[in-house]
């Protein structure tokens, strides 16, 4: 095992003899293993264990055995007692992604500021071979199906070359000893059913599935490698960086054959999903105004072009406009156009204004309503507070908070999302209307 543990950090340089690593140590064999090749390979080191509070006594039980192997073979150790429950609740993500955003941020920290070279982690051949199942049956792109990587700064997965079976067997023939977590037993968890029910099945048809599926992997990488080759020429070509991010003429994204595949491809790079890849299709032939989010970015149509910019954390409070051109293109509205009046009825959501153009002076600003704004709600000739105006609404407190006025100079044009200002109202006499729908 010590042999191919070398062998194998070697032949994707992993680590050297004058590495400084830090070990993530759960105190699972996994990591108890890994913990003992390393201190059998002299590599100096350190531990870091994370007790996530999710399994009471257990999991302070977990953290006591780690720190004492730590103890008694002298080696630096780190521990940090995460609320997992309560940052997956306030961050809306599953319990198994907090544990890892919390891990990996926490791992990254320490790796800067003691000066290490890299974390190592204990993800096995198994636990590779499951990850590519469970992407596979998530519907996945190609990226998914590559395996883990050996290598992601900072973190290195030594033990990808050794099955579970093998890592077992060492650890009974060394007397290394471990904590079973009893959470792994329990089938109700994806990765656990795959490792419990789907493997073993799998294994009576070809007992060496794990290597076949590894290969497979192996190709797959090897196709997505000369593909994103391809892809970072074609994003050189017709990708310019602007704004912040990047502009892409739409002709030249449709110009491209395949082009759905393209289109995934392409903008995967920007947080869309699979799922979400006939939405930035249908967003190449929308108006002028229309955007979607993906998971990290924003996609705005904008006159022939598409405008990428990345999401940020938090809003501004205030939008200060002194050109159409400069609503179109901040995202607030979904929908934006210049129309001459017709026989047509107006839109009679309140989610879309219609206002007379020629009315509306710039600066245009929005911002969020404050005490004592005032405005003539549309049917009305008299002024009337906003306050008054959402209470007589009966607008939950929580959504009045979040009300954004959209104002004319010093005037409120709409209060958006409800009603515009009576004064703006589209009448025989107007000549252009702005369209807006939020």
């Amino acid at each position: 095992m010590l042999k191919s543990f070398w062998d194998f950090a070697e032949k994707e340089r992993l680590f050297s003899n004058n590495s400084r690593l830090l070990l993530a140590v759960s105190g699972g064999v996994d990591s108890m293993v890994m913990a003992r090749l390393f201190r059998d390979a002299g590599i100096k080191h350190s531990i870091a264990h994370c007790n996530f509070s999710l399994r009471g006594d257990e999991s302070d039980g977990d953290e006591e055995f780690v720190a004492e192997y730590a103890r008694v073979n002298n080696i630096p150790f780190f521990s940090m007692r995460f609320d997992t429950l309560g940052f997956a609740a306030s961050k809306k993500i599953s319990v198994q992604m907090a544990a890892r955003e919390l891990r990996y941020e926490w791992f990254g920290t320490i790796v800067r500021r003691e000066g290490f070279d890299a974390v190592a982690v204990a993800h096995n051949l198994n636990d590779n071979v499951e990850t590519f199942l469970i992407n596979l049956l998530r519907g996945t792109g190609l990226s998914g199906l590559t395996g883990m990587d050996r290598r992601h700064d900072p973190v290195i997965r030594p033990l990808l070359f050794a099955s579970r079976a093998e890592i077992l067997a060492f650890a009974s023939s060394n007397g290394i000893e471990y904590r079973e977590d009893s959470s792994n037993s329990e089938v109700k968890y994806t990765r656990n059913r795959i490792r419990h029910n789907v493997i073993p099945e799998m294994e009576k048809v070809n007992p060496a599935v794990l290597n076949a599926i590894t290969d497979t992997m192996k190709h797959l990488s090897s196709a997505s490698g000369i593909i994103d080759a391809y892809l970072d020429r074609v994003m050189e070509d017709i990708f310019i960086p602007a704004r912040g991010g990047f502009e892409v003429d739409i002709n030249a994204l449709t110009s491209l054959k395949p082009f759905v595949p393209h289109i995934y491809e392409l903008f995967r790079r920007f947080g869309i999903s699979p799922k979400q890849t006939d939405e930035v299709v249908s967003l190449l032939g929308s108006q002028t105004g229309k955007y979607i989010y993906t998971s990290t970015h924003r996609l705005l149509n904008d006159r022939g072009r598409i405008i990428i910019t990345e999401k940020t954390g938090e809003e501004p409070a205030v939008y200060v406009f002194s050109s159409l051109d400069e609503m179109r293109i901040s995202g607030i509205y979904t929908d934006m156009h210049i129309a001459e009046p017709s026989g047509d009825p107006l839109p009679v959501t309140p989610l879309t204004a219609s206002l007379d153009l020629d009315r509306i002076t710039f600066p245009v600003t929005v911002r969020h309503w404050e005490p004592g704004d005032r405005f003539m709600p549309l049917g009305m000739k008299q002024m009337k507070k906003i306050s008054d105006f959402l209470i007589d609404l009966k607008v939950p407190v929580t959504a009045k908070e979040k009300v954004l006025l959209m104002l004319s100079g010093q005037e409120v044009i709409w209060v958006m999302g409800y009603r515009i200002d009576d004064r703006f109202r589209v009448t025989n006499k107007t000549l252009k209307m702005l369209v807006l729908t939020v």
